[in-house]
């Protein structure tokens, strides 16, 4: 028993699926029609049917408008049903790409789909805020070889299939990422990264790296040296318990699902590798749709109360209330970079002492008052065992200031809950952006743990 700890990885400084958009002929300033499916107008669905001319227009005119949307508003989802797809992708800010298939290998883009630092005016290719974006699910063939990939923090790459190699830079700086549960069929290469965190991933090679890579459950054709600190590499063998992200697929019939992948233990390499991943379907009308438009805390509460489970579209929810997780084996999923911001100093959003809850794939925005958390796992004092059917929390970000709003908040996230898993957090203090000063945007700690393990 490990008291006060968590199993924790982190990164430091996630109806019929019929893709309908509005006609070509388009009111928007910049040509972008709003998408017209099931999962509101920033969720673009696309299929084997749609033209290849009409994919290659809106991917980039959704990165034209995100390219340098650092602290934006807008929030988008691009989505492909299994397929082939000749396309190439730029992945500006708060842009979710991810594939809907059962395995990463049911759908193939044959084409880049890329993350550059061409949009900060600085030299030799800084990506250090290359933040908030993410791509889930599918496998590239790059066109030459290597795709590009520099990021920094808040940018899950997940459950994806690399035939080439993987460069994770623009010819200088990154400040750190996050990859699990992918396979490279070829060289990862870290270059000017500062920070990088693999787990459960397949790679042929990797090289180069500044200050700290840790790889954990990954399977190497070559290992990189585990010489700490002469190289800047720590390798743990297995994954102790972990299970892997909930995920979006599309049935036979074309209706969404959600699957959500069972708990594992001791684990190396990928979840998929060996065919289908040990979990269950959820369909989404066991799932409350929600969009900022027509859902607050009080309806996003009543139906969590109802029995069903939450599905967060993209878009900023403006909250003056807590969402309460209070049933076992909820599911809270967001897609689209969905983001929290709470009001009048509330807590965004907390979770009952029960057993196998999931939150992943969210945006916590602090709000103008401070709050005393951003999220809370467990009330204070608790105290229950749920080492069988653990709590897990992936791909969430927490931000207090530099965005739209002077951001306060005491602690972003608190865990008083016992057997909880987290993988992949980023928790941040805004070191620039609007309003950003040493007595403003003020917190006190990121993360909080009281419960065990």
């Amino acid at each position: 028993m490990l008291k006060r700890s968590l199993s924790i990885m982190l990164t430091f400084s996630i109806l019929m699926s019929i893709f309908v958009v509005a006609p070509a002929v388009s009111n928007a300033a910049d040509g972008l029609e709003p998408s017209t499916g099931p999962l509101g107008p920033n969720v673009y669905v696309f299929d084997q049917n749609t033209p290849a001319s009409d994919i290659q227009r809106i991917t980039a005119e959704v990165f034209k408008r995100q390219e340098a949307s650092e602290f934006g508003n807008d929030r988008y989802a691009l989505f492909f049903k299994p397929g082939t797809y000749q396309t190439d992708i730029r992945v500006g800010f708060y842009t979710h790409v991810a594939g809907l298939g059962q395995s990463p290998d049911d759908v193939t883009i044959k084409g880049d789909v890329t993350v550059d630092a061409l949009w900060w005016n600085q030299p030799v290719g800084n990506a250090t805020k290359n933040f908030w974006r993410s791509a889930e699910n599918f496998t590239i063939e790059p066109t030459s070889v290597s795709n590009k990939w520099a990021v920094a923090q808040a940018v899950p790459f997940r459950r994806m299939h690399v035939k080439g190699d993987l460069k994770l830079h623009d010819g200088g700086w990154a400040s750190g990422g996050y990859m699990a549960d992918s396979k490279v069929d070829g060289r990862v290469e870290a270059g000017g990264q500062q920070q990088w965190f693999s787990r459960n991933s397949v790679m042929n090679d990797w090289s180069g790296g500044q200050w700290n890579n840790v790889f954990l459950g990954d399977n190497f054709g070559t290992s990189p040296a585990n010489t700490w600190p002469a190289t800047p590499n720590t390798i743990v063998n297995q994954t102790p318990i972990n299970r892997e992200k909930p995920f979006l697929t599309v049935d036979g019939s074309g209706a969404f699902q959600v699957f959500v992948p069972g708990l594992q233990s001791n684990t190396k390499g990928t979840s998929w590798s060996g065919g289908a991943s040990q979990g269950k379907s959820i369909p989404l009308d066991q799932f409350y749709v929600a969009s900022p438009d027509k859902s607050d805390a009080a309806t996003i509460n009543a139906a969590l109360a109802a029995g069903k489970n939450l599905l967060l579209t993209p878009g900023i929810y403006h909250l003056n209330d807590t969402i309460r997780v209070t049933r076992p084996d909820t599911v809270v999923l967001g897609i689209g970079f969905a983001t929290l911001m709470p009001h009048n100093g509330v807590v965004a959003l907390s979770v009952d002492d029960v057993d196998g809850v999931t939150i992943a794939g969210l945006l916590f925005d602090a709000g103008s008052e401070s709050s005393p958390a951003l999220m809370e796992v467990g009330p204070s004092g608790s105290s229950k065992d749920h080492s069988a059917n653990p709590t897990l929390l992936q791909d969430l970000f927490f931000r207090v200031g530099g965005g739209p709003v002077v951001g306060r908040a005491d602690t972003s996230i608190k865990i008083n809950s016992n057997n909880v898993i987290g993988d992949h957090f980023w928790v941040w203090r805004a070191d620039h952006g609007t309003d950003v000063k040493w007595n403003l945007n003020t917190t006190t700690n990121g993360l909080v743990v009281n419960g065990m393990m």
